[in-house]
């Protein structure tokens, strides 16, 4: 239980900051890609930090891995593309006012920032602590477990269904980054999931907005 509050620690003390940093640019620049590129830097950068503080990088995911990648990227793209149709269902045109309106800018900030981001965090620092100090499926089931439940404040104005929906969706998807980091021992292979599940999210997106 005290590595789980411990775990719980860790993350809010990259979380609020992020979010406080995110605030404050918001209050100078009102633009949803600019608060975007800040708040993965900070989830990036702080998570770095503290990971050399109480470990080291290697040990948190930090390795060169490619021999599951092109896996990981596939399994990636076939489960987003089995759970869009539910989420296209359910969006009710729904817009995130987090998405850019540049479908370039859209691309940085969900192919490449956010996974950056979010995974160093969540499967870096959250999941090799716990990897560390207790079991592997504990610390894949519980990164992924708030790592759905943070979804409620980035689609907290979204359709109710849409927002269980994708409460239950990043779970599920945290669930299997959180599982081919932990058998590769490698944030790339996570990286590369992340990135690819966006991709087909980012794609089905752009397409109903144009239809």
């Amino acid at each position: 239980m005290l590595e789980l509050i411990t775990a719980l620690a860790l993350w809010l003390f990259v979380l609020i900051p992020s979010f406080i940093i995110a605030g404050e640019v918001s209050k100078k620049k009102d633009d949803p890609f600019i608060i975007g590129v800040v708040t993965q830097a900070s989830f990036f950068l702080l998570s770095v930090a503290v990971i050399s503080l109480i470990g080291n990088l290697s040990e948190y995911g930090f390795r060169f891995n490619l021999m599951y990648v092109p896996k990981a990227f596939f399994v990636g793209l076939l489960l987003s593309a089995i759970t869009a149709p539910i989420a296209y269902k359910l969006v009710q045109n729904y817009r995130p006012d987090f998405l850019p309106d540049s479908t370039f800018k859209i691309a940085i900030l969900m192919l490449v920032l956010a996974p950056l981001g979010e995974e160093t965090l969540y499967r870096g620092l959250i999941e090799g602590y716990l990897l560390c100090h207790t079991s592997f499926w504990v610390a894949i089931v519980f990164t992924a477990i708030i790592f759905g439940l943070v979804h409620i404040l980035a689609f907290r104005d979204a359709p109710k269904g849409f927002r269980i929906f994708i409460v239950l969706d990043a779970f599920l998807m945290g669930l299997v980054a959180g599982y081919f980091r932990a058998i590769s021992g490698s944030l790339i292979l996570a990286y590369a999931f992340h990135s690819a599940a966006n991709l087909v999210g980012m794609t089905g997106w752009l397409w109903l907005e144009r239809n």
